[in-house]
């Protein structure tokens, strides 16, 4: 049997704006109808009921009604943040405090490599906590459970049936409880929540698993729209690096002209390369031999202490009426995009100069 709103609301003592609020975090489930109305089935509506004192209790609705109003504001703090940081540490404060738990993690999940990777601990006073490595969910079966059917589990150390590997875990951080939550985003799991309790084993309600659920539905968004800033943030940039290198190599274009009377040229081609892309150095090359070269960092540019490995070469080839042309730079750094073409100018420059 299902209930429309009003008749939920007068069932569990509240307004007809709350049940709507309850079911927009997803705390109370429910369904739509045809023409988009809310209907709450009848035993998820006495469930609630019981939770939070049918009729009688007014504190005890309060309560309720308080933790929904926290999560409501959550949700509105986390679509409003653009830092990572900020992020986590503002996800940390609202598990902990819907949780009343001692710390919540924030870790991100790799499915083809099976492992989870710390993003960022913190107590219920906001203090960041040292972070703990990575660690392979070969040796932890309800993780890797809470991961992949993405449901919570709640783990105590005073739990005779728990993994033995998930309270040894317990046991060495002197925690007494760990709530796990998995960060699901459209179907996805991206990574997972841990709300650790140091005082006490815990019980959560079913309520109080939705409510906490709901938290890291509005956490998964909100992880992925700083990921997606981020990706934009920095194209943009790099679209305004190229922009800016392309108007410096503009600006540069009626010095060039004359350099064929100068008998190192090539070499002022191989700096200015360098100094446009940053790179470790440049080479210009006719026919095989190299004829100029900038092999020092660009100025402001330290050297790679990670060695040749951690670099890359972008190569120009063009034909000249003096022979075959290239110019390749090293760079510190993976090439941005733009930057290939940013070195057909270059070679072409070359090419017509000779």
């Amino acid at each position: 049997m299902y209930l429309s709103v009003g008749q939920a609301a007068r069932a569990l003592g509240v307004t007809p704006d709350t049940v709507r609020r309850w079911t927009s975090t997803g705390f109370l489930p429910c369904e739509r109808t045809a023409g988009g109305h809310r209907r709450i089935a009848r035993e998820d509506v006495d469930e609630l009921r019981r939770a939070i004192g049918g009729g009688g209790h007014l504190e005890a609705r309060r309560a309720r009604e308080r933790e929904v109003d926290t999560l409501a504001q959550a949700s509105i703090d986390l679509a409003s943040m653009l830092d990572r940081q900020e992020l986590l540490a503002t996800i940390a404060r609202h598990v902990t405090r819907l949780c009343d738990c001692s710390t919540c993690a924030i870790s991100s999940y790799d499915p083809e490599a099976q492992t989870v990777s710390m993003l960022a601990e913190y107590d219920a006073r906001g203090r960041r906590m040292p972070a703990i490595s990575d660690f392979s969910l070969s040796g932890y079966p309800v993780t890797r459970h809470v991961l992949e059917r993405q449901v919570p589990v709640v783990v105590n150390v005073d739990d005779k049936g728990a993994d033995p590997a998930e309270v040894a875990l317990l046991r060495g951080y002197g925690d007494k409880s760990v709530l796990m939550v998995p960060l699901v985003l459209q179907e996805q799991t991206m990574g997972l929540l841990e709300a650790t309790d140091w005082e006490r084993p815990r019980r959560y309600s079913p309520q109080e698993l939705r409510l906490v659920q709901a938290l890291a539905g509005n956490a998964a968004v909100a992880l992925r729209n700083v990921e997606l800033y981020g990706n934009a943030f920095v194209a943009r940039s790099r679209v305004t690096s190229i922009t800016d290198r392309l108007r410096d190599l503009a600006d540069r274009l009626g010095a060039l002209g004359g350099l064929r009377r100068e008998d190192d040229w090539p070499g002022v081609i191989a700096r200015l390369a360098r100094d446009l892309f940053g790179a470790r150095s440049c080479l210009v090359v006719r026919d095989g031999e190299v004829v100029g070269a900038a092999v020092e960092p660009a100025p402001g540019r330290a050297r790679n202490d990670a060695g040749d490995d951690a670099a890359s070469v972008l190569t120009s080839v063009r034909a000249g009426s003096a022979g075959r042309w290239e110019v390749t730079v090293t760079l510190l750094r993976p090439a941005d995009p733009g930057e290939e073409s940013l070195l057909d100018v270059l070679a072409a420059l070359v090419a017509g100069l000779s």
